[in-house]
């Protein structure tokens, strides 16, 4: 019985086995290069406009000698920035001025901190405010609150720094840039594996 003839394998396998390298390694490099986008800090949870706007009817409170009015509105001013030291220090004085002793001490206390604190990496001040969160003293429960706050805004802050520094990446990375070259790999190698296998099919 005649024997069957095979073809030429270990040459019509070199496009195959590197149409199929290319391929493997264009479809990697589109996975490796992509960036990865972060995501957009929480809308509304905090607003500066807002606060400096509390803040001016506090003040304007205040000097109608409505302390009462203007401790709301300072408080309001610091929730909705609590960096804000001027809404602290507007709480210190109007909380001292109708005797409330919590106010004032909680008032004080951030009003000696947020300055400092607001110069640190958003993740670092986040964590002088944890422990304080989560242990405050047991006559001053309001601290504990207000630390929570603390948290809150360092998070949002660290989120919104990452997003921005996201969406200005100008110029773009080297790797970013040159993407499309693993892509043009990828197509030339899906091209020769195509006919690899072609050839492959013939001399079967």
């Amino acid at each position: 019985m005649p024997a069957r003839h095979k073809g030429r394998p270990g040459l019509l396998s070199i496009p195959f086995a590197l149409g199929l390298a290319l391929t493997t390694a264009g479809l990697g490099g589109c996975s490796a290069f992509k960036p990865v986008e972060p995501p957009a800090a929480e809308a509304g949870a905090f607003d500066i406009d807002a606060s400096r706007d509390a803040l001016a009817r506090a003040e304007a409170a205040e000097r109608a000698g409505d302390p009462r009015g203007a401790a709301a509105l300072y408080r309001s001013a610091a929730e909705r920035w609590p960096t804000t030291q001027a809404a602290w220090s507007g709480l210190a004085r109007v909380s001292e001025a109708t005797g409330d002793e919590a106010s004032l001490h909680t008032a004080r206390f951030f009003e000696e901190r947020v300055v400092d604190y607001d110069t640190m990496h958003p993740r670092q001040a986040r964590m002088a405010f944890v422990t304080l969160r989560d242990s405050p003293p047991a006559d001053q429960p309001e601290l504990g609150l207000w630390a929570g706050r603390m948290v809150a805004f360092y998070e949002y802050k660290d989120a919104y720094q990452i997003r921005s520094a996201f969406d200005s990446r100008t110029p773009r990375s080297w790797i970013e840039r040159n993407a499309i070259y693993p892509v043009a790999v990828g197509s030339v190698g899906g091209i020769l594996y195509g006919v690899g296998k072609s050839f492959k099919t013939l001399s079967d």
